[in-house]
């Protein structure tokens, strides 16, 4: 089975507290039901949805927090240009 796509448009209408979807690494996550337990506060991960976080999330985590959540989180790719 392969890896459901996204385009960054799609993405981009996921930005509230009733669906939250961040990109990061080229991967997309539903952080939705995540908001309220993340360290960090709701906020701040409010501010990065509905785009690519990469930046922002390498700054403060390491890849052991994608590791521990991520496959849960996880719905599916980016579609990039050389993906079309």
């Amino acid at each position: 089975m392969s890896a459901k796509t996204f385009t960054l448009e799609q993405v981009a209408e996921h930005k509230s507290d009733s669906s939250a979807w961040v990109i990061v690494k080229g991967k997309v996550y539903d952080v939705t039901s995540f908001l309220d337990d993340h360290p960090g506060g709701k906020k701040v991960l409010l501010k990065n949805c509905g785009k690519d976080a990469t930046k922002q999330f390498e700054q403060f985590h390491s890849d052991k927090v994608l590791d521990k959540y991520g496959p849960k989180l996880y719905i599916g790719d980016v579609k990039t240009a050389a993906k079309l």
